[in-house]
Formats: C-alpha cells, sequence, structure tokens
C-alpha cells in the first residue's frame, strides 16, 4: 500500500487576523505578535521533517515557513492553488461589517449571505473542487517524484476543507475543526487508490523534554 506524510500548518497571527478582516487573498503580512508566537512555537513543537516543503504563495504562508524552519529546511515551491478562500469584492473588508458567524452559515449552505448582497466570491462548493483538487495534483506529483512526506503551510479554511473531505464530513462541520495559527496536522494518506484516503491523522505534536533534563 502507497502511503503518503502530509503536513499542514497554518500561518502565524496576521494582520488580517488582527484587524478581524476576510483576507482571502489578500496579500496580508505577519503581525510582529505572530511572529513572536512563531519563533516561541519553533521551540515547543515537534514540526516533523519531510522530504520536500511547499506553500501557499502569500507572504503570510511564506514568512511563516522562514520562521518555523529556520536554518532546517528550504521551500520547494509556492502553490498558489492552495490559497485561502477568495471573498471577492468582499476582500479586506472588517468581518463586523457582516458577522463571520452569519456569513460562514451562509456561504456553507451555498446561500447569499450580506443580507441579499450580491456574493462574487468563491462558493463553498468551488473553493472544495479546488483544494480537493490541488491534494490530488499535489499526491500525483509526490508518487511521479517518489516523496514519502510532505509540509504545506497554508491557511484555516483550506486545513479545514481537507479534513472535512478527507472525513466525509458535511460543510456544516466546517467551522469546528481548530485551526490554531502556527499550528497544524500530521495525515497518513493512502495514495494507491484514484482518490486519497484518510488513514489517520493527529494534531503536530509537542516536543518531548529530554530524560534527565534538570532545571
Amino acid at each position: 500500500m502507497d502511503t503518503l506524510e502530509l503536513v499542514l500548518v497554518r500561518h502565524g497571527f496576521s494582520l488580517g487576523n488582527e484587524k478581524h478582516l476576510l483576507s482571502g487573498w489578500s496579500d496580508v503580512p505577519l503581525t510582529d505578535k505572530g511572529r513572536q508566537e512563531l519563533r516561541l512555537l519553533r521551540q515547543k513543537m515537534n514540526y516533523p521533517q519531510t522530504q520536500k516543503y511547499y506553500s501557499s504563495d502569500l507572504c503570510r504562508c511564506t514568512e511563516t515557513f522562514h520562521i518555523i524552519y529556520d536554518g532546517r529546511a528550504e521551500l520547494d515551491g509556492l502553490l498558489p492553488q492552495f490559497r485561502e478562500i477568495y471573498f471577492g469584492s468582499l476582500e479586506n473588508r472588517p468581518e463586523s461589517e457582516m458577522p463571520s458567524r452569519e456569513f460562514f452559515r451562509a456561504w456553507l449552505k451555498g446561500e447569499q449571505a450580506s443580507g441579499g448582497e450580491s456574493f462574487d466570491g468563491e462558493t463553498f462548493d468551488g473553493f472544495r473542487q479546488r483544494i480537493t483538487g490541488a491534494l490530488a495534483d499535489l499526491v500525483r506529483r509526490c508518487r511521479e517524484e517518489d516523496t514519502q512526506s510532505v509540509t504545506l503551510v497554508t491557511h484555516s479554511g483550506v486545513i479545514r476543507t481537507l479534513l472535512m473531505s478527507l472525513r466525509n464530513l458535511e460543510g456544516e462541520n466546517f467551522p469546528s475543526i481548530p485551526t490554531p495559527n502556527g499550528l497544524g496536522y500530521v495525515l497518513n494518506l493512502r495514495t494507491d487508490s484514484p482518490q486519497p484516503e484518510l488513514l489517520r491523522y493527529e494534531p503536530i505534536p509537542a516536543r518531548q523534554a529530554l530524560s534527565g533534563q534538570v532545571g
């Protein structure tokens, strides 16, 4: 049975997170707080070493990679197909203009949000098809290159959608999947079937204390 270890890491705390914006494809940077949190996570968490490393092409993801893997790995490429949801004309608008919970409840059902305002961004089904298609392409690339493990630094919506799709969950489960900044999941996928199959997954683990450590 052919398998692939896929490590999914969410970008650090960004300007969009700080200002509660629907950032989507907007290229917002990390904040100083986000950078500091990532430096602490680099010491605390056991980010797996993999054969290949990829990132969304947005700067909040590439900067996250360089902080977490500083001196330990180099990026093998940027994958814009793993960008966050595209919000169209709502890009970079404050969530307070349209409560996030209300927007996503409608969005996940394919309904109109924002009090009837026309939404010209990505639909939930369109986003899910883009992300699952991108995963199939990545798995195919890994098989062709005989790669057994790969890391992807990406976005909350991407991670939630991948886990939801691989676990055959309905859209209503999307908001309940935890995606803390700078953290993520280690997935083990079966790759010798037409579609990747999730065998198991777990959160990225914390480092174990060294035996005999004192002080």
